[in-house]
């Protein structure tokens, strides 16, 4: 059930979706859970995108949740953001591998952030796994109401997860007066 029009939208949890190296114990993992909001991380190591986006779409079901993906969970958040942006109250990208071509989604050139969805990307300006001309375009496509930072790290974006956490800690506290 997601949050009729003019009704203020609180995020109920953050949902974070690892990537394909990553776990639910991985790095960025254990840092989200140092924040103090209510986190959700499923188990998606070793499952196709298809897979992975089923799990994130039942995992937004209830709504007001704002869905965080690094790399390859980053293709899958914003793949069901695209498809269900009423169920969330924020978008964070980390690195997300917007590149990645692989079915439900045959061309990642056809993602863009849902209109009047808060949207952070970060991406590093040395990440030799992904492309950050593939951040750039995505935040082309979807117009003035996607942030990308690009920040002086890698892929991993270790030396950057205070940012991170601030970001979201931004949009949490942003949820509280979205309509």
């Amino acid at each position: 059930m997601s949050a009729s029009p003019g009704e203020i939208r609180r995020a109920r949890r953050v949902l974070f979706a690892h990537g394909l190296e990553g776990s639910p114990r991985g790095t960025k993992a254990r840092y989200l859970a140092t924040l103090g909001a209510p986190l959700r991380v499923p188990d998606m190591r070793g499952l196709p995108l298809a897979a992975r986006v089923e799990i994130l779409e039942r995992e937004i079901a209830a709504g007001n949740v704002l869905l965080v993906g690094s790399s390859y969970g980053g293709l899958a958040a914003a793949l069901v953001a695209q498809r269900h942006p009423d169920l969330l109250v924020g978008l964070v990208l980390c690195a997300p591998a917007l590149c990645w071509a692989e079915p439900p989604n045959l061309d990642p050139a056809t993602l863009a952030a849902p209109v009047g969805l808060p949207v952070t990307v970060l991406h590093g300006l040395r990440d030799e796994v992904v492309p950050i001309a593939a951040s750039r375009a995505y935040r082309d496509r979807s117009g003035p109401g996607v942030r990308l930072l690009e920040v002086d790290d890698d892929h991993a974006l270790g030396g950057s997860l205070d940012l991170v956490g601030r970001e979201i800690l931004s949009l949490l506290a942003g949820s509280a007066g979205r309509r």
